[in-house]
């Protein structure tokens, strides 16, 4: 199910429940993941950095989601395999911070305290106005963009400082506890420290992503309906799904396959997507990509451990595809001793399992 919004409520009101964001099970898990993974990045030299890049990608990663996933009215995480943010959203938003640093030192080094106070009041006022002009626009001449700034100000109105101290509070309290746990713990105090800095990143993205769905109109952001925990892998395979079903229920199977085969050829796609494929392939009478297909896929089946479901892909692609063979000899192997303890004598002996 997913948690919608409630129609009503002020901002404050509203607000435990915003914090509350990254507490489910499933989230608070990942998060723990990554705060052990951290520790890595006290390993010496170039590849302590490189770990510790990329905790922050991933943190970064998650954060986007929370603030677009909630932009578009979805108020449950999303995670693992589910998540539609890229690395490359992440490091955008990894970028613009640093370059806002970048900015805030140069100040310090050759203005003075002054000048340097007020760039950080600057950057406590309108940091968030960048952060989500970024996420929407994946523009950094946008997201520095003063005029762009003062745009979305004045289309979100007093609510936008609402969000801007709760998402500041929250990124000032995680300093200083990561830097009292650091100080009283030394080592050890790392990973309840990473914890909470990833807890206060996803919370405050998700609070900006709420501030753009109660506004979206405003600002004119074509906003997608909230939907359901998707049936399949994703949302993504979800839309692909039904847009197959649509096409084969207008006799286009061969489009349809081919519109499935396009969620292989990116971070692949759960076995209900195989199977459709498999069975447009069928329809459609392409015995040479169905063999194609279920060579790959017995092979990921069997090394997921899926051993019973490889032995009934074989056993139907081996009767429609003559000459049909497998490929990997441990594989075979396996397939081989199942079918010898299910009682499949002959297609256990038989020598299509393989090459001879």
């Amino acid at each position: 199910m997913v948690r919608k919004s409630p129609a009503t409520g002020s901002f404050i009101e509203r607000l435990p429940g915003l914090l509350a964001y990254p507490a489910s099970k499933g989230m608070l898990a990942m998060l723990a993941g990554l705060a052990l993974f951290r520790l890595l990045s006290n390993l010496p030299s170039l590849l302590g950095l490189l770990f510790e890049l990329a905790f922050w990608i991933m943190g970064f990663k998650i954060a986007v989601e929370a603030l677009t996933n909630t932009a578009h009215g979805r108020y449950e995480p999303l995670h693992g395999e589910e998540m539609l943010a890229t690395d490359g959203d992440a490091i955008e938003q990894l970028v613009l911070g640093i370059l806002v640093g970048l900015l805030v030192t140069l100040v310090a080094v050759y203005f003075g305290m002054l000048p340097t106070a007020a760039a950080f009041l600057l950057v406590f006022m309108l940091m968030p106005a960048a952060v989500m002009l970024l996420a929407i626009n994946h523009s950094y001449l946008n997201a520095l963009n003063p005029v762009a700034w003062f745009e979305l100000i004045g289309r979100v109105g007093g609510s936008y400082f609402g969000a801007v101290l709760v998402f500041s509070i929250l990124g000032l309290l995680s300093d200083v506890l990561q830097w009292g746990l650091v100080a009283a713990f030394g080592g050890f105090g790392q990973l309840p420290a990473s914890f909470i800095a990833l807890y206060a990143l996803v919370a405050g993205y998700h609070v900006l992503g709420d501030l753009l769905h109660r506004n979206h109109q405003a600002l004119g952001l074509e906003i997608a309906p909230a939907v359901v925990r998707a049936t399949y892998g994703n949302p993504v395979e979800d839309e692909t799904m039904a847009r197959a079903d649509e096409l084969a229920g207008q006799g286009k199977q061969a489009a349809a396959a081919e519109l499935l085969a396009g969620l292989f050829r990116g971070r692949g796609a759960s076995d209900p997507v195989h199977e459709r494929y498999r069975e447009l392939l069928i329809a459609t009478g392409e015995l040479d990509r169905l063999a194609a297909h279920d060579r790959e896929y017995i092979s990921s089946l069997v090394v997921t451990d899926k051993d019973k479901r490889a032995l009934a892909v074989y056993a139907d692609t081996v009767e429609r595809v003559p000459g049909f063979q497998l490929d990997l000899p441990d594989q075979i192997a396996r397939l081989v001793a199942l079918a010898a303890r299910q009682g499949q004598a002959q297609r256990a002996g038989h020598r299509r399992f393989g090459p001879s």
